[in-house]
């Protein structure tokens, strides 16, 4: 049997309250543990510049060596 196109599904959606939502998610952590968050991403980041640093100069230091060698 011929059923012809299939027929548009609409999605309705209460989508009112959608605001209040985003608005609570931005929310979600108290400030004090943001500013821990972001401290603690401000040490980590000149943590990886240290061992960036150490380790150009761990290759410059072997370097050095073989050419002492």
């Amino acid at each position: 049997r011929d059923e012809g196109p299939p027929r548009e599904i609409q999605d309705v959606r209460d989508n009112s309250k959608d605001g209040e939502y985003w608005e609570a998610l931005t929310h979600i952590l108290p400030p004090r543990k943001l500013k821990l968050w972001d401290a603690l991403g401000a040490a980590l980041l000149e943590y990886h510049k240290v061992l960036t640093r150490r380790s150009e100069l761990f290759s410059e230091a072997t370097a050095l060596q073989r050419q002492n060698s």
